[in-house]
């Protein structure tokens, strides 16, 4: 919300000048304390207002009646600003958590974010059976160590294009394979190098970009990614499953295993399956998988990258229903049943699932925001010493570990203190950079120091150029600036409502009794009648003999059931009908027209076909509720009690000023 400081001074010339002015949105509408609204900022307030809605052509009536809620809205932030809601720590953490949220979209090149949004979509829509060599790096190498890995990498390539077995390179040369973490198979099993099917965004970014480039059968030039670099080969490629559930009946054999039990038992199983036997049943009946045997087969939902590859392989041709010939996997001999497969959703239903997935994907992540900072280095000015730098690199060893980084400035004052740049003409010191180039340092990581350093040095010079943009947004965006206020408003009036209203109205338990007191004849239980009420139709059924039942039946004291009874026997149930209930006022026709006194009424006619005699059994009387049993609704009354008497005190306290010329020229627009 803009403030004009001065427009208590000026705000008397500006109405004697209206006339003379052409009123546009930014003209003054209101005035609250020290606070201005334009034109333009209490239209756009009106529009976005869930009770209005899209409202285009609204009357002076449904104007004035939201300007009057705007101003209470107004009035309770300004209280808030006053009261020093700027200074509370817990909202101002709130707004600065916002902020940083905001802040995302300006903080990032918007035009390639979609485009990797789209690529990564598209990516989704396949689900890829790939392998890979990896020929492993440090974190931070050397120019040498890159240069030899990429060399290795080539050789091994052109020993793959000249016809060697991809398996066999893998087991000579595959770092991954060499030094095995995790469930690696053993040599010589065939499996050497394959990977999960893989689909969009399941991968380190360089490894899927290039592996989605690939045709079926190809193999990759060497593809850089943090663990070092890698020749890829596409084996298949598929429509993407999506959500798939399914179940399988499976016998256990290791690999290496020479015996034909397992595949037996499956082919045993497969046969009676065949025959017409329940899948569920036989994978109860054949199946050694302890987890899902019990439940028919059913595996529990996994995601593709963690299933065996040869599983999932079975599953693409399959329609849902359908279930595949015995395979063998890794572990063992299987049959798969498809029981659900959804495909893969919309883009404009997934996008909002892509954009959040990027902020936990780094390198992706990270690409537009690169580019932004590219864009803001190339705009700003900004330098860095480069004789600080070059006396910064001749003071640090050639290696060293990560936890025996220089601390702070004490570990060289002279040199910490020098500025290594300036950026928009603000003095950025070597302990800055230092500091910040430490915490990017895992402690148990042996470095290149000086490789290290450069690597760090660009990093800095991004997160100055980010920081600056970051710190100016309000100043260069007014879109940001008015969400901002918005938002800011927001928390205050939300807080300043729970103080004074809502919460004050559950916890104010003195305030809340002596209000009850004060309204008791509000909470009253309402007087009921209890009624019998025989409608009929009067042109099927005679009045004469409806009312000599219903004398009858009052005489007798008959129940509600026994005249029911009774009445369908003689008159039949297509013509007539029998209630009886506790009826509040207004809520029957025929039992609001009769005087509520114990009695049978007359018969009475509610229209040419309809007619009905009332029976009043009783008449439960009205009753003073307790506090406890209203509680709820006395608590509601209580807030509104509040709320009424708090506006009341705050325009007493605030000049409201509404420029009615700039407010009635919205109903001309």
């Amino acid at each position: 919300m803009k403030r004009l400081f001065l427009f208590c001074i000026m705000f008397p010339l500006v109405l004697a000048g209206l006339e003379a002015q052409q009123i546009d949105d930014n003209s003054v509408l209101l005035v609250v304390g020290r606070d201005t609204t334009t034109r333009g900022e209490f239209l756009k307030n009106y529009m976005q207002n869930a009770a209005h809605g899209k409202k285009t052509d609204p009357d002076k009536a449904d104007l004035e009646n939201y300007l009057q809620l705007y101003v209470n809205f107004r009035l309770k932030v300004e209280s808030a600003k006053d009261l020093g809601y700027d200074t509370i720590k817990v909202l101002q953490d709130e707004l600065a958590n916002y902020r940083a949220q905001f802040a995302k979209q300006y903080l990032q090149d918007e035009q390639m974010a979609e485009k990797l949004y789209e690529e990564a979509y598209d990516h989704l829509r396949y689900n890829v059976g790939a392998r890979h060599i990896l020929v492993g790096m440090d974190k931070y190498p050397t120019p040498s160590d890159t240069l030899a890995a990429y060399k290795k990498c080539m050789q091994v390539r052109d020993k793959l294009m000249a016809g060697a077995g991809f398996q066999d390179m893998v087991i000579r040369y595959s770092s991954e394979y060499r030094r095995p973490k995790g469930d690696i198979l053993p040599q010589k099993t065939g499996y050497e190098g394959r990977l999960p099917y893989i689909t969009g965004m399941s991968m380190v970014y360089p490894f899927e970009k290039a592996l989605y480039g690939l045709k079926v059968g190809e193999i990759s030039m060497p593809v850089r990614t943090r663990y070092g670099y890698h020749l890829i080969q596409m084996l298949d490629k598929h429509p993407a499953l999506g959500k798939v559930k399914f179940s399988h009946i499976m016998a256990l054999s290791q690999p290496g295993d020479t015996s034909m039990r397992a595949m037996r038992k499956m082919e045993e199983a497969y046969a009676r399956l065949q025959e017409g036997a329940d899948f569920a049943e036989m994978a109860r009946q054949y199946s050694e998988d302890r987890s899902s045997a019990p439940r028919g087969g059913v595996v529990n939902l996994t995601k593709l990258d963690r299933m065996l590859p040869e599983v999932v392989e079975q599953l693409f041709p399959l329609a849902n229903g359908q279930y595949s010939k015995p395979f063998r996997s890794r572990v063992g001999w299987h049959i798969v049943r498809l029981d659900e497969k959804a495909g893969l959703d919309s883009y404009e239903n997934m996008r909002s699932v892509i954009v959040y997935s990027f902020d936990n994907d780094q390198e992706r992540g990270e690409l537009p925001i690169r580019a932004k900072e590219k864009e803001l280095l190339a705009q700003s000015k900004w330098k860095v010493n480069q004789d600080v730098w070059k006396e910064l690199l001749r003071s640090l060893p050639d290696t060293v570990s990560g936890d025996r980084l220089p601390k702070d400035s004490t570990s060289n004052p002279r040199l910490f203190g020098k500025t290594l740049m300036t950026y928009e003409g603000t003095r950025i010191p070597v302990w800055s950079f230092m500091k910040a180039a430490r915490q990017q340092t895992r402690r148990d990581v042996v470095v290149n120091v000086k490789e290290w350093a450069e690597a760090m040095l660009d990093r800095f010079v991004g997160v100055q150029a980010l920081a600056h943009e970051f710190a100016m947004l309000e100043t260069k965006y007014p879109d940001f600036a008015a969400m901002m206020s918005e938002y800011k408003d927001g928390i205050y009036l939300f807080d300043i409502n729970n103080r004074r209203v809502w919460g004050k109205a559950v916890d104010d338990t003195a305030g809340l009794s002596d209000y009850y007191e004060k309204h008791k004849s509000k909470y009253l239980t309402p007087q009921k009648a209890v009624a019998t009420v025989f409608t009929y139709n009067v042109a099927r059924v005679d009045t004469r003999e409806v009312g000599k039942f219903m004398q009858k039946a009052y005489k007798g004291g008959w129940s509600y059931e026994k005249t029911k009874k009774e009445a369908v026997r003689i008159f039949g149930d297509k013509d007539i009908r029998v209630d009886s209930a506790q009826y509040l006022s207004g809520k029957n026709y025929f039992v609001d027209r009769v005087e509520w006194t114990p009695g049978l009424s007359k018969g009475l006619l509610s229209n040419t076909d309809s007619k009905a005699f009332v029976w009043i059994h009783d008449v439960i009387p009205s009753r003073q509720y307790g506090l406890e049993e209203v509680r709820g609704t006395v608590i509601t009354d209580y807030q509104g009690y509040l709320e009424e008497s708090w506006i009341k005190e705050l325009r007493d306290k605030y000049k409201v000023t509404i420029n009615r010329d700039v407010f009635d020229s919205l109903l001309s627009r």
